[in-house]
């Protein structure tokens, strides 16, 4: 399916103006429009803030300022998409309650980590991009922290295939942005002393809808699986990856671990997730 809406999460935060930067540049590309939706309730807090008191008083304030905002950022907003199809709307609530009602009528959700929360400098209200694949099937393309303006995204895509649900799902929403790659490459995590020829059968499947995948393995040899992608991507030069979120319950990978979790913690490029 095209990507012919793109539901854009503005919030008063450290990450608004990539996130901005970024559904521009695909909206231009792909002749996409552009839902908006600026919510007011405070994604983060600071972490030395306690208690009922001085968490109830510092989402009040910052609620207060982020709606004080919010006409600066509709200019930014209307200056970037500026003859681009787009609309605008101001929300309180649930980040991630409020983005899933209105990812039903999108083609694909952009979100962004916050480098504040991922250097301990602030603490997640939200959790947007653990929560929100799990929330709504539309695909959701969540950034890094300080994600370039003008850095590509799916010239060089990265597949981390396993044959499951989640990850068919991730191909079938990535393709608008596999058919534009200029490199694709599927890759398979093996366990020790197994062999499977997932990634090869997923690649003839590319290539009959003309696309020109590589297969690439690698042996889970001790390694976390979530590095291990992470790793690859960065060898390889990837500039996204697609891959299926949460194949175990996000309790259990919450608790123990798992290729998500860790993807998440330490993501440095662009990952397009679905559950």
């Amino acid at each position: 399916m095209p990507i012919k809406t793109i539901l854009l999460h503005m919030a008063n935060d450290d990450a608004y103006a990539s996130r901005l930067a970024v559904a521009a540049a695909l909206a231009k590309r792909l002749s996409a429009h552009i839902q908006a939706l600026y919510i007011a309730t405070p994604v983060s807090m600071p972490a030395g803030a306690t208690g009922r008191a001085a968490s109830y008083g510092f989402m009040a304030e910052a609620t207060a300022i982020a709606h004080e905002n919010a006409e600066r950022i509709e200019r930014e907003v209307r200056q970037a998409l500026d003859g681009l199809s787009f609309d605008w709307t101001i929300e309180e609530g649930d980040h991630v309650d409020l983005l899933a009602e209105r990812a039903s009528y999108a083609d694909l959700v952009v979100v962004a980590q916050s480098a504040a929360v991922r250097a301990g400098e602030r603490v997640s209200l939200h959790h947007i991009p653990d929560r929100l694949p799990l929330e709504t099937p539309t695909p959701v393309l969540v950034l890094p922290p300080k994600q370039p303006a003008a850095a590509p995204i799916g010239r060089h895509v990265l597949v981390a295939w396993k044959n499951s649900p989640e990850s068919a799902r991730a191909v079938r929403a990535a393709m608008p942005f596999l058919e534009a790659a200029d490199s694709v490459t599927v890759l398979s995590v093996e366990p020790p002393g197994q062999h499977s020829n997932d990634a090869a059968d997923l690649v003839d499947w590319l290539h009959r809808h003309c696309i020109a995948a590589r297969p690439q393995s690698v042996i889970a040899s001790g390694g976390e699986v979530g590095d291990m992608i992470l790793s690859c991507c960065s060898d390889q030069g990837a500039d996204l990856l697609v891959m299926g979120a949460y194949g175990h319950s996000r309790l259990r990978e919450l608790v123990l671990g798992g290729a998500t979790r860790t993807v998440l913690d330490g993501l440095t490029l662009p990952a397009l997730l679905t559950h």
